[in-house]
């Protein structure tokens, strides 16, 4: 099966992804300072999967993938890159994302969210799917550049 990867780094083919580089950027200093909310809701999940679903890949320690080009797409957003990749190593886990939009929810409903996310629960036909894994990732090609539109 092809998986997806958008990224803002312009990378070679053959090149294989670095796991955990978003885990190391949600625990900087200023990422916290500006996203606090983002950065608790990291570690509440973190949390849950730790005590109930260890076996799952983490994360803080992960390659973001998507199953879907028309998902990559949407994360594209015309300023990032979007490449083809190839699983080499590794057990890709289908999760839904809009379980991680948890601002303004009290702890409870976080938990709530987190149990559903490490569950697999999805929408019906869901279009926000994200792949977590914690193997060996290879980029293939690359599909989608970032637009010039906005270049001076």
């Amino acid at each position: 099966m092809e998986y997806y990867h958008v990224s803002n780094r312009k990378l070679r083919e053959g090149t294989i992804l670095t796991l955990g580089v978003y885990g190391e950027r949600i625990r900087r200093h200023d990422f916290v300072e500006q996203k606090y909310a983002t950065y608790i809701k990291e570690e509440i999940f973190e949390a849950i999967r730790l005590s109930n679903y260890a076996h799952l890949p983490s994360r803080l320690n992960c390659a973001f993938l998507f199953a879907d080009l028309a998902v990559a797409r949407t994360f594209y957003a015309y300023k990032s890159y979007v490449y083809a990749v190839e699983v080499e190593e590794g057990t890709p886990l289908l999760v839904e994302m809009d379980l991680l939009n948890c601002d303004g929810l009290n702890y409870e409903q976080i938990t709530s969210c987190a149990h559903k996310y490490w569950t697999q629960r999805k929408h019906p036909a869901s279009g926000t799917l994200e792949v977590l894994l914690d193997g060996k990732v290879k980029v293939k090609k690359m599909l989608l550049a970032p637009s010039n539109i906005w270049d001076l």
